[in-house]
């Protein structure tokens, strides 16, 4: 398993295989993977291994939720790359492969900040390299610059 807060399969792999599924599933944390292709990678988070009890948050929050996604989308997106948000379930497709990389390990820290931890250090500290999970830069910070894409948001 890599020190990488996300999964790496191929394009013809299922996701609920995966040893990175199940450490997810039996840990509950957030079950981020990169399916690469022959010529670009999606990004997958699907909620189905975090705890009931983030349903209500995620819902609550999802208009930050996509807001926060969306950013991270905008940084590592090419023209011709989709977003699709839903409270249950962020896609980032047809990124370059190194970017996808990056964009997951966002994506994770994102998701992160909505499971329940009685120390927030705690989640850091579960993860090799902390800037996982960190909270994603927002929209106010100098390095991001938006750039026109499709969206499709689901509700």
């Amino acid at each position: 398993m890599s020190d990488n807060p996300f999964d790496l399969i191929g394009a013809d792999d299922t996701f609920s295989d995966s040893d990175w599924f199940h450490l997810c599933r039996q840990t509950q944390m957030p079950y981020v993977v990169v399916r690469s292709g022959e010529t670009s990678a999606d990004v997958l988070w699907d909620y189905v291994t975090l705890p009931p009890c983030c349903d209500a948050r995620l819902h609550r929050d999802f208009a930050a939720l996509e807001r926060d996604a969306r950013a991270i989308f905008d940084r590592f997106a090419l023209p011709e790359s989709h977003l699709r948000v839903k409270p249950t379930l962020i896609c980032f497709d047809r990124l370059p492969f190194d970017r996808a990389k990056r964009a997951a390990a966002e994506l994770y820290g994102l998701i992160a900040n909505y499971l329940p931890v009685d120390d927030p250090g705690q989640l850091a500290e579960s993860v090799e390299h902390p800037e996982y999970a960190s909270p994603t830069r927002l929209a106010h910070d100098p390095g991001y610059a938006p750039q026109p894409r499709r969206l499709w948001l689901e509700h």
